[in-house]
C-alpha cells in the first residue's frame, strides 16, 4: 500500500507542477480537488480482493479514466489548450462514469438477498 501511495503522490506533484504557474488564487481548490480524486483512486484500489474481479476492474478502470479527464481539464484551464480537448474531456468522463456504474451494478447482482 505504501508504494502505491508514493506513486500517487508523485503523480499529483507532477500534475501540479505542470499547471502551477497558471493556478494563481485557485491553488487551494485545485489541491483539494486532486486530493479527493487521489482518495477516490485509492479507495478503488482497496476494493481489490474484496469484491469480484470484474467489478473491481471496471471501477478501477473508470477511476483512471476520470483522472485522465480531470487532468486534461486542469491542463486546458490553467496551462494551455490541447488538440481535441473538449472531445477528450467528455469522452474520458463519459467512459469513466459508465465503467464505474457498470462495475458497481455488476457487484450488486452477485449479492444474495434475504428473502
Amino acid at each position: 500500500m505504501i508504494p502505491f501511495s508514493c506513486i500517487l503522490f508523485l503523480y499529483a506533484v507532477f500534475i501540479i507542477s505542470i499547471v502551477f504557474k497558471g493556478l494563481g488564487g485557485f491553488l487551494i481548490p485545485v489541491l483539494l480537488s486532486f486530493f479527493l480524486t487521489l482518495l477516490m483512486f485509492q479507495f478503488a484500489y482497496l476494493r481489490k480482493g474484496v469484491y469480484a474481479t470484474r467489478s473491481y476492474g471496471f471501477v478501477f478502470f473508470g477511476v483512471i479514466m476520470f483522472m485522465i479527464s480531470e487532468n486534461i481539464m486542469a491542463i486546458k484551464t490553467f496551462r494551455q489548450d490541447l488538440p481535441f480537448q473538449d472531445f477528450m474531456i467528455m469522452f474520458f468522463y463519459g467512459l469513466a462514469m459508465y465503467s464505474i456504474v457498470y462495475g458497481l451494478v455488476k457487484e450488486r447482482i452477485g449479492i444474495p438477498t434475504l428473502s
